[in-house]
């Protein structure tokens, strides 16, 4: 049976006669249901929601705010001919580009944005990750708050700002709408099913171990049935530039497979925590505008 099942006062399911086959490795195995007291008040089980705002109660039920238009040709621009200008499809290498590229660094810290940031979350938040790829990163369903420390616990979300009109044959950004309520995954529970070398394995370019890539043989498994029976479907992403979509950090998403392979996909992906809840961040900044980042030393890698 799968994980809902003995939560299902939480989560609704789709009634099927063709059930699917569980994985051995189930959802339930890395996954865990965080108490109200760890996470934004927003995301509680039992929510006034008569004094939430229009992106708020949208946040509550979908685990998105989508936001058309959202930011101006003008703003994007600088940040589009820095990236032209690297001239390759997947981007800067570094997790942390924008340290060294500071029209990243206005695009992702747009006051606008921030603002609906903080409305969503509860607190001001802080910029600490870009992903620079023009090219779906075809990576399966998953989560993102299993990357971060545990203490973490949804105070964080990630942002999605379009580029340019987004193709529906370049593998556009997918989420199933609602995803968020599902429990937490736990990437020390993750780690457990991976073996020691995977958990050592280093990239020979930038020294990373991507433990979480290794972890798609049973993650992507594990979530493909839960989706597969959830009540709600997956929704594509097709946007224009300067559409914004931010999702929440428990929301399952993934970069869908290109009916065109190699077809550009121009975006910028941008994540963000809760300015008090990243102690393992000390070292911040600020730009012109006071919005926050958190500092770190590292070399420019493309």
């Amino acid at each position: 049976m799968g994980i809902f099942d003995s939560i299902s006062r939480l989560f609704s399911r789709q009634q099927s006669t063709a059930t699917p086959v569980p994985p051995a490795i189930q959802y339930a195995d890395f996954s865990e249901v965080p108490s109200d007291e760890d996470i934004p008040y927003i995301d509680h089980r039992v929510v006034d929601e008569s004094k939430l705002t229009p992106a708020q109660r949208e946040w509550r039920r979908d685990g998105v705010v989508m936001l058309r238009g959202f930011i101006p040709d003008e703003v994007t621009e600088a940040y589009i001919r820095r990236r032209e200008a690297l001239g390759k499809p997947p981007g800067w290498l570094i997790a942390t580009p924008y340290m060294h590229i500071p029209e990243m660094r206005d695009l992702a810290l747009y006051p606008p944005l921030m603002e609906k940031l903080q409305e969503v979350i509860g607190e001001p938040m802080m910029l600490h990750l870009c992903l620079t790829g023009w090219l779906s990163s075809q990576r399966g369903w998953h989560q993102d708050d299993y990357l971060n420390p545990s203490f973490v616990n949804s105070w964080y979300a990630a942002v999605w700002i379009a580029l340019g009109d987004i193709h529906p044959d370049s593998g556009p950004f997918e989420y199933v709408p609602g995803s968020h309520r599902w429990p937490l995954m736990r990437g020390e529970k993750v780690r457990k099913f991976l073996t020691p070398e995977e958990l050592t394995r280093r990239e020979p370019k930038t020294g990373y171990n991507h433990w979480e890539r290794y972890a798609e043989r049973f993650v992507n498994p594990a979530i493909d049935y839960e989706v597969a029976t959830w009540d709600r479907k997956p929704v594509k992403f097709l946007a224009k530039r300067g559409d914004v979509l931010i999702w929440h950090g428990r929301l399952i998403h993934r970069g869908s497979d290109p009916n065109v392979p190699g077809m550009e996909r121009r975006s910028l992906i941008a994540h963000y925590s809760g300015i008090n809840h990243r102690p393992d961040m000390p070292v911040r900044g600020q730009d012109q505008n006071g919005q926050n980042y958190a500092v770190f030393e590292t070399s420019l890698i493309d």
